[in-house]
């Protein structure tokens, strides 16, 4: 008997995971390659958003469909080009892609992953397994990758591009994870300088924000090495009512879900900066 109440439970839990996890990587309905074959209206405007799992808005606070709520479809066409584990080297990779759409803005936040996968072996050899990775991944590799796609965007198309410089990596600042990532996004902010493109302070931001709030009265909590945690903070949004908010608190979080992606409270600090952005005259 309990030989079978265990296996119903694990055949339960399987149908479970493998339902969560295919709506968790699901390609948003509005990416690239399908908006390549849209018929544009005179009068739209097309705003791309290059970046990971983040912008891909499966596993994190989705802004980029919140955004395109709050917008006339006949007027703004919000395509979401985010796609979960993505290092720079796959966006530079899209550029032809993205020069051929010919937007009219572009907002590029990526370099979570090209951090992570320089904080050691195992982080970097899970993204070259899935990514065929040929090079090393560092700070030196990922700014450069960016500069080039920076450079060839501004070059060959006739978009404004903003960068968006990526959110904290754990929220403990004395971590190693969280000095990467602001490293990266240090990064971030001088590429844009550099081609005069636009840019969002967004780590700067979510860092001064948790200062305001928490002080030194509390250490934050670091990001750690270990997917199993992001898993389950993921299966638990699938499969409950909770959202992403209360899972960071669960988490001992309380910008980030899992030490990575957003809840709702950093995401609409985001999403105000980028509606911001597309209001801005040229």
């Amino acid at each position: 008997m309990k030989q079978t109440i265990w296996l119903v439970f694990c055949t339960i839990l399987f149908c479970l995971s493998h339902c969560v996890f295919y709506q968790a990587k699901r390609v948003p309905d509005s990416n690239l390659k399908s908006s390549l074959q849209k018929q544009y209206l005179p009068e739209q405007k097309k705003i791309l958003f290059l970046g990971d799992s983040i912008t891909h808005g499966r596993v994190s606070y989705d802004y980029v469909q919140s955004l395109a709520g709050r917008f006339d479809p006949n007027q703004y066409s919000l395509i979401n080009e985010g796609i979960n584990s993505r290092l720079s080297q796959q966006i530079w990779e899209l550029t032809d892609a993205v020069v051929k759409l010919s937007p009219d803005l572009i907002f590029i936040m990526i370099g979570t992953n090209d951090a992570k996968a320089s904080l050691n072996k195992e982080e970097y050899d899970r993204y070259r397994s899935l990514w065929n990775l040929k090079e090393p991944a560092n700070l030196e590799s990922y700014t450069n990758h960016l500069d080039a796609i920076c450079k060839k965007l501004k070059e060959e198309t006739k978009a404004r591009i903003v960068l968006v410089s990526i959110p904290l990596l754990g929220e403990d600042s004395a971590s190693i994870p969280y000095k990467v990532a602001s490293q990266y996004a240090l990064a971030v902010k001088s590429i844009a300088l550099k081609h005069n493109v636009g840019y969002i302070p967004f780590f700067e931001t979510l860092e001064i924000k948790w200062e305001e709030k928490f002080s030194k009265e509390k250490k934050g909590r670091a990001y750690e090495t270990n997917v199993w945690p992001m898993y389950w903070t993921i299966l638990k949004y699938y499969s409950t009512t909770y959202d992403w908010n209360q899972l960071s608190d669960a988490n001992g979080y309380f910008f980030l879900t899992d030490g990575i992606h957003l809840n709702e409270r950093s995401g609409q600090i985001l999403e105000a900066f980028i509606y911001k952005e597309i209001h801005k005259k040229d």
